[in-house]
């Protein structure tokens, strides 16, 4: 199957079934014409919904309730379905974009099909079903600046999933302390395969960046909007970063946004 008719079937899915569904083979070798949507077709009952202040996540301390836990996780499947559709979305709307990169989106949204499936199976041990709560839009907030493939690294890669690299410790730890063991190997899972994600982006900022330093074009290519503090958790893990190919330059500098 080619990437863009598989980027346009997760986009243009109705069913579950459908946004996870990967082939076992794709090719890229009719790209077509650039392509854009404003936002994806979602199942019937997944669709977006305004969040309220009252659907902020439960605080740390609450974590001890497995309901608040079953919570948290299925807010990031929903984060997880969201990273699905916008690396799909990044395929059809790039397809000048260098084979090289469009394959890594490719990999990396096989990845988020996989986290989606794994927070479904330990929510459901938890008696909670993906859908059963409010999902919200997010991501695809942000989607009318990501014009180009810097501006997508940029957002998605080195901010939101830049953000997981302490946000996944510090549920992993929390869920941990509670005795979740199983949560928290979950949530270290998710951690491994950011850690790359981010690894994969901040390679694809320095091939795009041109004359200017990567920390200028990271920055550049941010909306007002969207604030690179958004980059970092309550608690910056510098080694996670590390092994994501961060400089020290740029994590000092996170640390001070």
């Amino acid at each position: 199957m080619e990437l863009r008719q598989w980027a346009i079937r997760i986009l243009s899915a109705d069913t579950l079934e459908e946004k996870l569904f990967c082939p076992d083979h794709l090719s890229d070798d009719s790209p077509g014409e650039p392509l854009t949507f404003n936002e994806p077709i979602r199942p019937i009952g997944m669709g977006f919904n305004k969040r309220t202040k009252e659907q902020k996540l439960p605080h740390f301390q609450n974590l001890n309730s497995e309901d608040n836990r079953a919570v948290c996780l299925h807010r990031f499947a929903g984060h997880e379905l969201l990273a699905v559709e916008i690396m799909a979305h990044a395929l059809t709307a790039f397809p000048d974009a260098p084979k090289a990169f469009r394959k890594g989106i490719a990999h990396t949204l096989k990845e988020e099909q996989g986290h989606v499936l794994l927070y479904m199976k330990r929510m459901e041990e938890m008696g909670l079903k993906f859908g059963e709560l409010p999902l919200f839009k997010h991501f695809w907030n942000h989607v009318p600046y990501l014009t180009s493939p810097i501006r997508y690294v940029s957002v998605m890669s080195l901010t939101f999933e830049m953000a997981n690299l302490d946000f996944a410790p510090l549920y992993g730890r929390s869920f941990a302390g509670f005795g979740d063991n199983k949560s928290a190997t979950l949530m270290a899972q998710i951690l491994k395969d950011e850690i790359n994600h981010v690894s994969f982006g901040y390679s694809w900022l320095n091939k795009f960046k041109g004359e200017n330093s990567a920390w200028d074009s990271w920055i550049s290519s941010l909306h007002p909007k969207l604030s690179p503090k958004r980059a970092k958790g309550f608690t910056v893990f510098e080694e996670n970063r590390k092994k994501a190919s961060i400089p020290d330059e740029w994590i000092e500098k996170i640390k001070l946004l």
